[in-house]
């Protein structure tokens, strides 16, 4: 009871920890990049999501995913716009297109695993 009064008064604090750790990894980025992240994740969370799908938003993943494309990118001596582009808009709304439709893709592919195994032990 008092886990779920905390939680609704401040949140997940596991949430919260992994939320300043990503964070502490943008920030250990270099400036033009850790200026990037935190613009495009502004940017994301403004407009939202293509097709208004918000489950995107459910969790991390995106944004670090989104980090270790700028730490590989760095790490290869890769400027910040050749990674971005110069329309930093359309990067974002395109990453989170990609995003998206891999949840898609994979939400299928599970759906579609778990039907075959059913309609095979309903035939048994």
């Amino acid at each position: 009871m008092l886990d779920n009064f905390i939680k609704l008064v401040i949140g997940d604090l596991d949430e919260k920890r992994e939320y300043k750790e990503l964070m502490k990894r943008v920030d250990a980025l270099p400036k033009e990049y850790s200026f990037a992240f935190k613009k495009i994740q502004k940017y994301m969370y403004t407009v939202g999501a293509p097709g208004g799908d918000m489950n995107i938003f459910t969790d991390m993943t995106m944004f670090q995913d989104l980090v270790e494309l700028f730490e590989i990118s760095v790490a290869d001596g890769r400027k910040i716009v050749d990674v971005i582009g110069n329309d930093a808009d359309k990067f974002s709304d395109e990453f989170m297109s990609a995003y998206r439709m891999d949840r898609g893709a994979m939400r299928e592919k599970l759906n579609s695993e778990i039907m075959e195994r059913f309609n095979k032990e309903g035939r048994s």
